[in-house]
């Protein structure tokens, strides 16, 4: 019954991109389409390289610790993705999307021991 709940919840998250896509009548659009292909990948190289270099912290730290850890980087890679949407997708809102997805993520980390904790 838990584990229901759990992949119906998965099921519209993974439909809410069509959902807000309709809404807002977003048309599907990629910045390796632009002029901003070499800095989304230098910028996500940057990223990894940073996480990967933090990531003994993190593991060693207690659990709230890797729960920052997560929450960090998990904004600045989509803070950072929405920025290079917003400046190279002119006319385009496909920043609202990765925005939402943002959110919703951050949520999700910052509630990971209590989602947790009820399904076990």
């Amino acid at each position: 019954m838990k584990y229901g709940a759990l992949v119906i919840l998965l099921i519209l998250l993974l439909s809410l991109e069509t959902v807000i896509r309709k809404q807002f009548n977003i048309e599907r659009r990629y910045v390796t389409d632009t002029k901003g292909k070499h800095i989304d990948r230098w910028g996500r190289g940057m990223f990894v390289l940073i996480a990967i270099s933090v990531l003994s912290y993190a593991i060693f730290s207690d659990a709230p610790g890797m729960k920052w850890y997560l929450m960090g980087g998990y904004v600045a890679q989509f803070g950072f993705q929405a920025i290079i949407q917003w400046m190279f997708l002119k006319g385009s809102k496909e920043y609202v999307i990765t925005i939402v997805y943002l959110a919703l993520g951050v949520i999700t980390i910052y509630n990971i021991d209590i989602l947790f904790r009820n399904l076990l």
